[in-house]
Order: structure tokens, then C-alpha cells, then sequence
């Protein structure tokens, strides 16, 4: 079975925020276990979740697999 290319974009775009929550949650923790309190362990995976799916997001969007010119079919 073949994906159509909206539907292998919105894939990637699953697996950039999956990707980035996860990212969030060790960076939380991580900070957290290194004595910050919790509001700021929030803020330190707020910061990572942004940090990662703008990373994500922009080398995704280089290679060619999400918007950019010739992605779209007739």
C-alpha cells in the first residue's frame, strides 16, 4: 500500500511531535533531578519540545519531505 504525499506528511509531522514530546519529558526530568523546582523544569521542557520540533520541522522541510516546491501532485 502507497501513501498518498499529504498523508506520509502528516506522518512525519506525528513522528517530529512525538519526537519532540519525548525530548520535553527527559529534559524535564533531567532538570529536575539536577535540583530545579518543578515550575522551572517545566519551562526547561517547554524550551526543549520548542527547540526540537523547530530542528525537526526546519531539516524535514530541507530534504524536501514536507511543503516546499515539488511535493505537490496534479
Amino acid at each position: 500500500m502507497k501513501l498518498s504525499p499529504f498523508a506520509a506528511q502528516v506522518l512525519l509531522v506525528v513522528l517530529a511531535l512525538v519526537s519532540s514530546a519525548f525530548v520535553a519529558v527527559v529534559a524535564g526530568v533531567l532538570s529536575y533531578a539536577a535540583g530545579t523546582d518543578i515550575a522551572g523544569s517545566v519551562l526547561y521542557g517547554g524550551g526543549a519540545f520548542i527547540l526540537w520540533m523547530t530542528l525537526s520541522v526546519t531539516v524535514l522541510t530541507a530534504l524536501g519531505l514536507l511543503g516546499g516546491a515539488g511535493n505537490s501532485s496534479p
